[in-house]
């Protein structure tokens, strides 16, 4: 009797033994299964955009035009490269992506043709889905495609249209990199002429007072197509030959929304002066040449080392009179230029365009493809604003 009992208790311990380790396996199954639907779904976000079949971008195809396009097939995610000359060079399977140290780049590992293995760089250019590129010492591609040349109905167009050209600019927002709260908030710049186009973040303390920018390099070689009713796509190109992509739809003549800046559109204004409403900070109109007067513990907070740290608005009213003195016969308002300030080397620089979408200029038949350029100021450490001869590139004091 007592072998039995004994037998009974090794034969239930080793059933429950056992269903512990199924247990154990079912979760890692689950684990692994969940894992795996996030890498499925991460890559599904990434590449879903870019079903289209798209030809490399023409700025540097040559003859042997490739072609690329990402498809889905029972549940799993593919690569087929072409060519005009050697059709299908392959068409791989794509097996996992990891992030880089690169903002915007994943690492693809792919398996193609013959079951080779091999991996592939691939970048949403500045994370909007309008252009990317893609590197791989497989097969050597290191090429750029831009998703408006899927349909090739449309040629692309010299220059930008008229009324995309000029400075815009984001309201203030939060700074998403601000992590010691010295500098909360950020405006994002658009810069865009007939041959280049260029884009830039400021950085401002709590009152709206610049005080750091970072500059991109101007983009060369604009062209656009026309993608719907007010809407159009603009590229242009780095020293590098990739394409920078913008889709814009103009809202109005002061207002447009732009994707490709960021990965999600931004709305962005005409005017980089608009009067600031926060609380804290100086409002003027910018219609006049009035000097914005400042509360007590604002203006000694902006003296001193920081004597070059200013609202937008405060810029505006320092250099309209220099503006407006240029213009001797014409009635123009303030309003009628766009403004760039940004911080270099530790000194606040703007340069001034004529918006040739304002009445003061179309209305006296201005042309729109001359130079919208009319002065470049900076603030000096002193405070004393300069102006820089456009023939010598000398800066004088022109103002305080």
């Amino acid at each position: 009797m007592k072998k039995l009992l004994l037998m009974l208790s090794i034969s239930f311990a080793g059933v429950m033994l056992l269903a512990g380790c199924n247990s154990n396996r079912a979760d890692l199954n689950n684990s692994n299964s969940h894992s795996s639907n996030q890498s499925s779904q991460k890559l599904t976000n990434l590449l879903s955009p870019a079903t289209a079949k798209v030809p490399e971008d023409t700025q540097a195809a040559n003859n042997n035009q490739l072609y690329s396009q990402f498809y889905q097939d029972g549940g799993q995610w593919h690569w087929k490269l072409t060519s005009k000359q050697a059709g299908t060079i392959d068409d791989s399977q794509v097996k996992s992506l990891k992030s880089t140290n690169q903002k915007y780049v994943f690492r693809l590992a792919m398996v193609g043709r013959n079951n080779k293995k091999y991996y592939l760089n691939f970048n949403w250019i500045n994370g909007g889905h309008l252009a990317y590129t893609i590197h791989s010492s497989y097969h050597n591609v290191d090429a750029s495609f831009v998703l408006a040349d899927a349909s090739q109905s449309t040629d692309w167009q010299a220059g930008a249209p008229q009324a995309l050209q000029g400075t815009w600019a984001t309201d203030y927002t939060d700074n998403p990199n601000n992590s010691n709260q010295n500098l909360p908030y950020i405006k994002r710049f658009l810069n865009v002429t007939n041959t280049s186009t260029s884009s830039f973040v400021n950085e401002y303390d709590s009152y709206h007072r610049l005080y750091t920018s970072n500059t991109s390099t101007n983009n060369d070689n604009v062209s656009y197509q026309t993608a719907g009713q007010e809407t159009y796509v603009l590229k242009s190109y780095t020293n590098t030959n990739a394409p920078v992509v913008y889709r814009i739809t103009l809202v109005n003549n002061n207002q447009i929304k732009v994707t490709g800046i960021t990965s999600t559109p931004l709305t962005l204004s005409k005017s980089s002066t608009t009067p600031t409403t926060n609380s804290s900070s100086v409002t003027a109109s910018s219609q006049s040449g009035s000097t914005t007067t400042t509360s007590g513990s604002q203006a000694q907070q902006a003296s001193g080392s920081t004597a070059n740290h200013l609202t937008d608005q405060q810029v505006v009213n320092m250099i309209w009179p220099q503006v407006k003195s240029l213009y001797p016969n014409i009635n123009v308002n303030s309003t009628d230029f766009t403004y760039m300030p940004q911080m270099r080397n530790g000194l606040l620089y703007v340069d001034v365009l004529e918006n040739h979408n304002a009445p003061a200029f179309k209305n006296r038949d201005v042309d729109p493809n001359s130079s919208p350029r009319v002065a470049s100021f900076r603030v000096n450490a002193n405070g004393q604003l300069e102006e820089m001869n456009a023939t010598t590139g000398d800066w004088a004091v022109v103002g305080n």
